[in-house]
Order: C-alpha cells, then sequence, then structure tokens
C-alpha cells in the first residue's frame, strides 16, 4: 500500500478552504445578523445570510480580505429594489456611506487600488484567517488543518531535528504549536 504524500494546499482545494474561512470570519465579525436589517429594527439571526464582497472576489488582492466583507441578508443581498447589493448597487453604497463611513472610505479607497496581482499563496492567507480566527474566538477554525499546514511549512526542519539531531517530537509539538499527530504523519511519510 503506497503512503499518503504529505501535501500542501492546491490551488482548487486552497481557493475553497480559504473562502469558506473567509466567508465565516465576515459573519462573526457581523455577529450573524445583516446591518441592513439590524438599522431597519430587525434583528433575527439568519443562517441564509451571505457573506458579500465589497469589492469582487475576482480581485484576488480583497477576496480574503475580512474588510473587504459584509454580511447581507438574502433579500438585501440580491432581492430588494431598494437596498441590495446587487440589484440596487447605488443605494446600497449610500446605505454603507451613511451607516459605516469607516468601511466605506476603506472601499472606495481599496477600489481605486486595483493593480494585477500575483497568483495567491493560499498557504499564507489560510494562515492569516486562522490567526484572525483564533484571536476573535480563542481557537483555530481547524486546528488539524492549520496544525497539518505549519508541519509541512516547516517539514524540512522538522525532520532534520528529529532525524539527525535527535530533538523529542514533545519539544516540536511546543516549538511549532502543532499536534503530536502531525508531526507523527509528517515523520512516517518522511
Amino acid at each position: 500500500m503506497a503512503k499518503r504524500k504529505y501535501q500542501k494546499l492546491n490551488k482548487k482545494k486552497g481557493r475553497g478552504f480559504c473562502d469558506e474561512l473567509w466567508a465565516m470570519m465576515v459573519k462573526m465579525c457581523y455577529d450573524h445578523r445583516c446591518p441592513i436589517c439590524v438599522s431597519e429594527g430587525l434583528n433575527d439571526i439568519t443562517e441564509l445570510a451571505n457573506a458579500h464582497h465589497l469589492i469582487s472576489r475576482r480581485v484576488f488582492r480583497y477576496r480574503w480580505d475580512t474588510d473587504n466583507g459584509i454580511l447581507l441578508c438574502p433579500k438585501h443581498h440580491e432581492f430588494d429594489l431598494m437596498i441590495s447589493a446587487h440589484t440596487a448597487p447605488w443605494a446600497f453604497e449610500d446605505w454603507i456611506k451613511n451607516n459605516d463611513p469607516e468601511k466605506y472610505e476603506k472601499w472606495v479607497r481599496n477600489r481605486t487600488l486595483l493593480e494585477s496581482e500575483e497568483k495567491a499563496n493560499y498557504e499564507i492567507i489560510y494562515e492569516k484567517l486562522e490567526e484572525q480566527h483564533k484571536t476573535i474566538t480563542g481557537d483555530y477554525y481547524r486546528p488539524e488543518r492549520i496544525s497539518n499546514y505549519k508541519v509541512f511549512k516547516h517539514a524540512d526542519e522538522i525532520l532534520f531535528a528529529v532525524k539527525m539531531s535527535g530533538v523529542k517530537v514533545s519539544d516540536l509539538v511546543k516549538k511549532y504549536r502543532v499536534t503530536k499527530t502531525s508531526i507523527d504523519k509528517l515523520l512516517k511519510s518522511g
């Protein structure tokens, strides 16, 4: 039976994980409430709320920037004829300008800086989002995944430390703040 190789995030999976974590972070920033509904006196928490990109997600520079996101209920995301990010974008922009001037200023400033980007480094983006999540919640979103990523990132150092220097796995767990299981997987595959 062939051993599974220790792999980094590939393009499709890396983008998907980053998108998922970004959306969750935006939802947490807005306490799972649409700010337009809240301003209208409706305070329902909805599981159907969508994390909306102010600057298109096709612009990789801002795709995973949580400041480029706003949480919207389906009505204010696509369907309302009065205030909707997609159906009535002029009214939506006015709403942000009047109700969240700080976000509006960042949005206006950032949309003037739309230069071409290099390829996205999903590992760095994912790690940044995980650290933001840990800052807010006290724990990583997917502890095993971030642990595996950190081990992969430092695989050469870890393998050298264990095989050549005789460093204990428990010391490496503390040093890199990863799980013993992640290091054990690396040692079996390496």
